[in-house]
């Protein structure tokens, strides 16, 4: 995974030339509504429903443990979130997770969202390298290599896997 950082860097700043391509909306048959594909913002999340604001709203981090987060800021690794807007564990994890790194006042440039459709296609960007195979899927990097990820639901809180993964403590298993 010594490229995903590679990946993703190139990714920002092609992002960043060319920002009018995130959010992008298409028709999902299953649902019947729009969902989100390719790269995405928080405010593309917002602008889906109601669901963003609530679950963000409901989730109450444990303090301690984010007071030891903060405590360990220069062992916060890059942050690679790929999500659904039709999985309701997507529309549950991302917002709290959103929460907890607004809480840590973390550098928005170490995080990098993407959102698939239901057979794990991101539209342009490609994310068959990932083996992406539930979602949401957030994936951590430090120095280029994967250190750890949650797949769909946490082992044990997020604030508590985001702190084993950033200390390297233990690596959350892929489900």
């Amino acid at each position: 995974m010594r490229n995903l950082l590679f990946v993703v860097s190139l990714f920002f700043l092609i992002s960043a030339l060319n920002a009018q391509n995130d959010n992008k909306k298409v028709f999902d048959e299953k649902s019947g509504k729009d969902i989100l594909i390719g790269t995405v913002t928080r405010e593309g999340l917002v602008a889906m429903g109601d669901w963003f604001d609530q679950e963000y709203k409901k989730y109450q981090p444990d303090q301690k443990i984010i007071d030891s987060l903060i405590a360990n800021k220069d062992n916060y690794p890059w942050v690679f979130i790929v999500l659904g807007t039709w999985c309701s564990d997507s529309r549950e994890q991302v917002p709290h997770f959103l929460k907890i790194l607004d809480m840590l006042d973390y550098p928005s440039e170490q995080v990098f969202m993407v959102a698939v459709d239901r057979d794990k296609k991101a539209g342009n960007f490609c994310v068959g390298d990932f083996n992406i195979k539930l979602v949401p899927t957030f994936i951590f990097t430090k120095d280029g290599d994967e250190t750890g990820r949650i797949v769909e639901i946490p082992g044990v809180t997020l604030e508590q896997d985001f702190l084993n993964i950033t200390l390297m403590r233990s690596i959350v298993p892929e489900k």
